[in-house]
């Protein structure tokens, strides 16, 4: 009996990928990309009948410098700004990203506003080249308190300084922060409730690469795929010490 051909990738397109973000980006010893953003970039690009190659970044901050260099196709988990449509097609979202802060010790009353908690003198360590909302944005730039943002390249890093009190607060994905915050940390982190940004995240694809009709058949695949990009989001959601 002959076996049913399989039509060839209309499209081949390199993927980069930031190792230092797991569960949701991350290279193994073997080089190979994983995760969960990983895992949804896979699904909905070989259901839109394209082939990916995952190329590894040095940062977050490169990412959209390589992208337009062409030396990635695609970029992941990437909140929409004006500016950054100028550097390639956005698709619909795909999932939410939640960030919160994180912090040695409990919460011990709500938190009514970020401009309330930086007022008590905290200091927060951020990711370079991330983009954490507007009220983060507005905050970094008021001369007030933009010495109290501090930009740490790694999480791993930013977690190091938090246990040795260097910055009172890291602002991490939820998931990220969960996750890596048991396994890196020699101390309990908890995470607070206040919503520092609930967002919805996209792939970002170069323009000399995709066209509108590659564009609309990834977003066709992403609305299909919606229940089952959900059920592998909350299969990664980790329980955490938390008030």
């Amino acid at each position: 009996m002959q076996k049913p051909t399989i039509p060839p990738c209309s499209l081949h397109a390199k993927v980069g990928v930031v190792a230092g973000w797991p569960p949701l980006t991350s290279v193994n010893e073997a080089g190979v990309a994983e995760g969960l953003d990983i895992d949804i970039a896979r699904l909905v690009f070989e259901r839109a009948n394209m082939c990916v190659e995952f190329i590894r970044l040095p940062s977050a901050a490169r990412s959209f410098a390589q992208l337009t260099k062409g030396v990635v196709d695609v970029v992941l988990m990437v909140s929409y700004t004006f500016k950054r449509k100028q550097w390639g097609h956005f698709s619909v979202p795909y999932r939410k990203e939640r960030m919160r802060l994180f912090a040695l010790n409990r919460q011990s009353q709500p938190v009514l506003s970020l401009i309330s908690l930086l007022s008590t003198g905290a200091t927060v360590g951020l990711s370079i080249g991330s983009y954490y909302g507007e009220e983060v944005k507005a905050l970094a730039r008021n001369e007030r308190f933009s010495g109290q943002f501090i930009g740490i390249s790694t999480i791993q890093r930013r977690i190091e300084l938090l246990n040795k009190q260097r910055v009172d607060f890291i602002i991490e994905d939820e998931i990220i922060g969960n996750y890596l915050s048991q396994r890196w940390s020699d101390k309990p982190i908890y995470r607070w409730s206040y919503p520092i940004h609930d967002n919805e995240v996209h792939f970002l694809l170069r323009k000399e690469k995709f066209n509108e009709s590659h564009r609309l058949r990834i977003n066709n695949e992403i609305e299909a795929l919606r229940p089952r990009i959900q059920a592998m989001v909350e299969r990664y959601r980790q329980p955490h010490n938390t008030q």
